[in-house]
């Protein structure tokens, strides 16, 4: 049986040291997504977490200095699996569709991780509030997929015009604005409405949006 002292970082129990640290890590971060998304982020104690992840407490310290700092781990993967969601879906857009469809295949997975309330909670509501750090780091990425989603959509309507009355960052920012605000709202209310029809629906909105821009 493989067996040596944890400290000497080497295997134990077949399981090397570089395993165990992620193994525990990503149960901390897995631990963090419940917490932080039922029960809330300031409800969340490292106890409480090590507890969840089943490892010691002395370990949490081994990966975040407090728990704003899993807080953050855990938005940041949030966010990259409503990224991940929407790139894929590029790949395979049917790009002879018109704006309102492209737009549909792009949003459809997008709200179908929506459907995850741990995720959406901790992305729209455990996030606001809590340091200007994460304040910042929030308006950020909100912005960044804002104009994410509306650069690839403005491969369909050509180039924005320039000028004095049109801002493409505020533009990004209003159209992440309408759909983070929906995604919240149907978050929050049990998901009551179908996901098509928050999909085709958000859909629209963009499609208005970018179809103006074409030249």
């Amino acid at each position: 049986m493989s067996s040596v002292s944890e400290a000497s970082g080497r295997a134990y129990g077949g399981e090397s040291a570089a395993d165990r640290d992620d193994r525990r890590r990503s149960q901390l971060m897995d631990a963090g997504l419940r917490m932080f998304g039922s029960g809330g982020y300031r409800a969340a104690t490292v106890r409480g977490l090590c507890r969840e992840a089943k490892i010691a407490d002395r370990h949490f310290y081994q990966y975040f200095d407090k728990t704003e700092d899993l807080l953050l781990a855990v938005y940041a993967e949030s966010i990259a699996r409503l990224s991940d969601s929407v790139s894929d879906a590029i790949v395979q857009v049917n790009r002879d569709g018109d704006l309102r469809e492209v737009a549909k295949q792009l949003l459809d997975p997008f709200f179908q991780v929506v459907e995850d309330p741990h995720l959406a909670r901790v992305v729209w509501m455990e996030v606001l509030g809590v340091s200007p750090r994460v304040e910042q780091t929030y308006l950020t990425v909100m912005q960044e997929f804002g104009a994410l989603l509306l650069g690839y959509l403005r491969t369909f309507a050509g180039d924005v015009p320039s000028g004095p009355d049109m801002d493409v960052d505020l533009l990004a920012t209003a159209a992440i604005g309408g759909i983070s605000h929906t995604a919240m709202t149907w978050y929050q209310s049990g998901y009551v409405a179908e996901r098509r029809i928050v999909v085709a629906t958000i859909a629209t909105m963009l499609a208005n949006i970018v179809a103006p821009l074409k030249v």
